[in-house]
Formats: structure tokens, C-alpha cells, sequence
């Protein structure tokens, strides 16, 4: 197959061809490689299912702004020469903009985002993979804004990605919604990696998908398998402003900050692993609006930021968008708590300065709660106005817990499960 900007035979491009799998070459630059001052013109005139090399070295002061069509099944691919082998740093950013675009292999080292975004993508069926962003901090960490990762646009992929010690303002990862349109984004099997707690309260988030405009409608992105660690930043380690999202099967250790269902109604927490290891600040999950469900996970040696391990928040009358929506027809089943400092469930939290709306329709079911203090493990509930049907849990004092309830327990993700696999053994 020929690319119509040309195809190379030769040196390590030969396996491209073997495959079957266009590669892009650009004469004048070395054994068929690109340098990244001419990926934006040759990215569109890109075909689908093209593959393009960008030559290892050290780039400062890059701002790149990249535009192809490719496809879902075809995409263009835009990939560093080895793992890791193309730096950029000083004030370089990344845009991606189009279809099926991917972008792999990129380490971003110790810059500073030019303007907002350090990589901005914006289209549909578009992936950023086994790609770090490391240290990437102005001098200045309070006096400017920026995001690592921006995504706008619908079937965005971000996945097996390292993001490093983000120490100044806004959040590391964020997700740009369009009001009424679902976006279908993955986030899935990367190591959030160290992120200090700020000086400005919020603002420091992780992740944060939508914000409380578009929370009405339904975003249907999924995070999984991700693991957090020490990501200290804010009350909300992670914090989801829209509707309809899937957060399981991820592991956040140490994190002193929590998962919050802020905005929005009928997303699903299932299968993730809260382990504070009972370090100052530690927090598991709170809960505003309708339709959720909390089910499945383990909340182990947190130490209460938040109120409790997981808590249901106390609502408004008449709540705002960006207000304070009341807790109801929350599932709350099959979960796991132990030796953690404080309730494990509190169902009244930040009651009161006209926060008076409780929980109501709230199912707790088939939970195994244990700890040195068994009255205090649910606090509110003898609240007048909570209503809660509490159904076959089980209770353990000194959080002597079965063996087999802890061996149903996934193991924690660790630095060798997730990332960007050449990076793993700068943050083991």
C-alpha cells in the first residue's frame, strides 16, 4: 500500500509496511523520520491508517497544532520513533483536532504549558496513549491556570498514560461538554501519579468531567481501571458534573481527597478500591442527586475527609445548577468497610445553612461494615426526614472480617498494571 505522501522500505520502517500499515515519510529528515515543526502539514494530508514517526530528541518550545482526518477503524497515527524518545519541554503544548487521530509514545518533561492546555484534543474517535506528562509546572504555581489533558468532542480515548507530580493550579484532566450530547469518552488504565494539595481550594481536581451547566445530561463517560495515588489536591480527587457515568474497577491509594458525584444523576461507582492506609485526609466517595448506585467496592483505612468513607449529601430546596441537588433513589449494596477512622456511612453530611433537604429512598444493602466503634459506624440516620431501608449487612467488631469477604476483594492496581509501561520504574 502507498501513502500519498509517499511510503519508505527502508531501515525500521519495514515492518510498517509488512503489516500492511501506510507510513508517512518526509525526505530531508533522516532515515524517513519527522520532526515535529512539519507534523501539522503532513498529518493533513495524511490518509486514514497512516503511520507517522516523529524522530527522537529533545524539543523546546513547540506548540503544535495538528488537524487530520482519519477513522475509527483507520486511524492516523502520530507516534514518537522509540517509547518515550521524543521530549518536549520548555513552554510546549500539543492540539489535536479532527477524526481518528492517535498520538503515542510522547514524554512531556519538565515545561510548562504554553497557554491552557498542555494536550488539547477536540474531535471524535481520537486517542492519547502511552504518552507521560512529567513535572510539567510553571515557576509561578498560583498565579496561572493550566490543564494537562483537555477533551472536547465525543469517543475520545485516553489511556496507558503517566501523569506526574502536577503541582500547580486547574485540573489535571478535564472534560469539555456540549449540553445535551453524550460524549462516550474512556479513561482508562492510567497512574495519576502525586498531586499536592493546593493553596486555593478549588480548582486542584484530577479529573473533573463537565461542569455544572451541562450536568442535566448525560455524559456516558467511563473511567476504569485508573490507579490515583496520592493525588492530594482537593476535597474532589475526582469530581463528576454530569449524568451517567461508569467509575469502577480503579484503585486510589492515599488519596487525601475524594470521589465525588457533584452534579448530575444516574452514574454507577462499582468495584474500586479506597485505600488510605490511614493517612491525614483520606476520603472514599459523596454523593448529591438522583438514580446513583455505590456498589461493589472496598473502603479501607480512610480517615474521613468528606464526613465519612461515603457520604450522602444534605440538599437544597430549590438547588441551582451549580447549587446543592438532594440525595434520592441511591443504591448503596455489597460494599466493604474496615478499620476506617470515623463512619463508614454518613447520611446527613453538611446539614444545616440551608442544606436541610436529607436523603430519601436510599437502600443500603448486603454491606460488610467493621471497626472499634459499632454505634458510630452510620451516623444521621436516626436524622428525622432520612429515609432508608437497611437490609442483610453485616456487622464486625474490631473489623475481624472474614476471610471470605476480604478474599472477594480485587488486588490494589499497582504501577505495573497501568501507565505508560516505559516510564513505570520512575514511580514505582
Amino acid at each position: 500500500m502507498r501513502s500519498k505522501v509517499g511510503v519508505s522500505l527502508t531501515g525500521a520502517c519495514l515492518w510498517l509496511v509488512a503489516a500492511g500499515i501506510p507510513f508517512i515519510s518526509v525526505s530531508g529528515f533522516g532515515a524517513d523520520l519527522v520532526e515535529p515543526s512539519r507534523l501539522r502539514e503532513v498529518v493533513k494530508k495524511a490518509a486514514p491508517g497512516a503511520v507517522i514517526l516523529v524522530k527522537d530528541g529533545t524539543y523546546v518550545d513547540q506548540v503544535i497544532e495538528i488537524e487530520g482526518k482519519g477513522e475509527e477503524t483507520q486511524p492516523i497515527v502520530i507516534r514518537s520513533e522509540t517509547p518515550g524518545g521524543v521530549i518536549f519541554t520548555g513552554k510546549s503544548g500539543i492540539e489535536l483536532k479532527g477524526s481518528g487521530l492517535v498520538f503515542e509514545g510522547f514524554w512531556f518533561a519538565k515545561g510548562q504549558a504554553p497557554e491552557k492546555y498542555v494536550i488539547a484534543i477536540d474531535g471524535t474517535h481520537c486517542r492519547l496513549t502511552n504518552t507521560v506528562i512529567d513535572s510539567y509546572n510553571p515557576a509561578d504555581l498560583e498565579g496561572r491556570e493550566d490543564k494537562w489533558v483537555s477533551l472536547k468532542g465525543q469517543y475520545l480515548v485516553v489511556d496507558h498514560c503517566t501523569f506526574h507530580d502536577k503541582r500547580s493550579k486547574s485540573v489535571t484532566l478535564t472534560v469539555w461538554r456540549t449540553p445535551g450530547v453524550p460524549d462516550h469518552h474512556t479513561i482508562e488504565l492510567n497512574h495519576f501519579h502525586v498531586r499536592p494539595r493546593g493553596n486555593g481550594g478549588n480548582g486542584y481536581e484530577t479529573i473533573r468531567i463537565g461542569t455544572s451547566e451541562e450536568s442535566e445530561s448525560d455524559s456516558l463517560t467511563t473511567v476504569r481501571s485508573n490507579l490515583f495515588e496520592q493525588c492530594d489536591g482537593e476535597m474532589e480527587a475526582v469530581s463528576v458534573k454530569a449524568g451517567n457515568c461508569h467509575i469502577h474497577d480503579n484503585t486510589f491509594s492515599e488519596c487525601a481527597g475524594t470521589l465525588t458525584l457533584r452534579h448530575g444523576n444516574g452514574s454507577r461507582v462499582e468495584k474500586n478500591l479506597f485505600s488510605g492506609k490511614r493517612k491525614e485526609g483520606t476520603g472514599g466517595v459523596r454523593v448529591y442527586g438522583v438514580g446513583h448506585s455505590v456498589t461493589g467496592n472496598a473502603f479501607i483505612g480512610l480517615t474521613g475527609r468528606g464526613g465519612a468513607a461515603l457520604s450522602l449529601m444534605a440538599g437544597e430546596k430549590s438547588p441551582k445548577l451549580s447549587g446543592f441537588q438532594p440525595v434520592e433513589n441511591v443504591r448503596i449494596e455489597g460494599n466493604l468497610f474496615a478499620a476506617n477512622v470515623g463512619p463508614a456511612i454518613r447520611l446527613d453530611e453538611q446539614y444545616g445553612d440551608g442544606r436541610v433537604v436529607l436523603p430519601k429512598s436510599v437502600a443500603v444493602r448486603a454491606n460488610v461494615l467493621s471497626g472499634s466503634d459499632l454505634q458510630g459506624l452510620v451516623a444521621g440516620g436516626d436524622r428525622p426526614g432520612v429515609a432508608m431501608v437497611w437490609e442483610q449487612n453485616q456487622i464486625f467488631s474490631g473489623n475481624q472480617i472474614p476471610a471470605s469477604v476480604t478474599s472477594a476483594i480485587s488486588p490494589p492496581l499497582t504501577a505495573d498494571d497501568v501507565g505508560a509501561p516505559w516510564f513505570r520504574d520512575r514511580v514505582r
